[in-house]
């Protein structure tokens, strides 16, 4: 279904025309890809780039994740031989950045939802990455258990809270970040990526001093929440005892925005 206009401008998508000529260059099929962008359009596609990988989407919203991850690059770039963590995997652009502009990179994403996840799984493999990407169909919490993950308006903003009594929901497992080494017996991350809607506080402070020194980069984008502690000031001053220096910080609105942490 189309867009009206209003939620067309409310994304703020026009405001990036900058991006245009960059689109052009990397995506063969560009113009569906910015009708879906802008909201002209809101239907899922595949994705062709001119450098061979694919992106399969579900619906418009789906672009927005793209931008962010491949021009925005407000999750950064990925060096060789790297060992990643992506909480809040989504379609899979994140991870399909890092195994494919990186070499001998290693990704280990996790996605709840199981309509995102099935469509992850197919863009790890449509690419061939299977032996890049291990995609797991969970959540990432403060501990192992069952929640109710809230459908709140596209596949990238769900969310594990809500204050709305009648927000459709569906139950989904969760494991923490010590699960998450683990059970994949990592000894280092070089990068953890973290797009989770908010729950980015329950599994830091609840992650022991262990596995945090394990991570040599935390990138990031945070949700700042009524409820103590959970705002990204009191989140920095916590990494910042735990020995990680802020080195980006970017105030999308004034709840929400990228932050990134580096090990000292």
């Amino acid at each position: 279904m189309t867009r009206k206009l209003s939620e067309i401008f409310s994304l703020n998508a026009l405001k990036h025309v900058a991006y245009l000529p960059a689109i052009i260059s990397r995506v063969k099929n560009w113009y569906s890809f910015v009708m879906n962008y802008v909201g002209f359009k809101n239907e899922g596609s595949l994705y062709k780039f001119r450098d061979g990988l694919k992106i399969k989407t579900n619906e418009g919203v789906d672009t927005a994740t793209i931008i962010v991850v491949f021009f925005k690059h407000d999750y950064g770039t990925i060096e060789d031989n790297s060992t990643v963590i992506d909480i809040g995997g989504n379609i899979g652009s994140f991870s399909l950045y890092a195994a494919s502009s990186s070499k001998n990179t290693k990704v280990y994403v996790y996605e709840p939802l199981p309509k995102t996840y099935n469509l992850l799984s197919e863009n790890v493999r449509i690419n061939q990455y299977e032996n890049l990407i291990s995609a797991f169909n969970l959540g990432v919490g403060a501990k192992k258990e069952k929640r109710k993950l809230f459908l709140t308006g596209g596949s990238p903003f769900n969310t594990l809270y809500s204050d709305k009594p009648n927000d459709s929901y569906v139950e989904i497992n969760l494991l923490s970040l010590e699960d998450i080494f683990k059970d994949n017996h990592i000894e280092k991350c070089d990068v953890l990526k973290c797009d989770c809607e908010g729950a980015e506080y329950e599994i830091f402070y609840n992650a022991p001093d262990e596995y945090l020194q394990r991570i040599q980069e935390i990138r990031f984008e945070y949700h700042n929440h009524s409820d103590e502690k959970s705002n990204i000031d009191d989140l920095t001053h916590f990494l910042k005892i735990k020995g990680f220096k802020r080195t980006i910080f970017r105030a999308d609105t004034p709840f929400s925005g990228n932050a990134w942490f580096k090990k000292l």
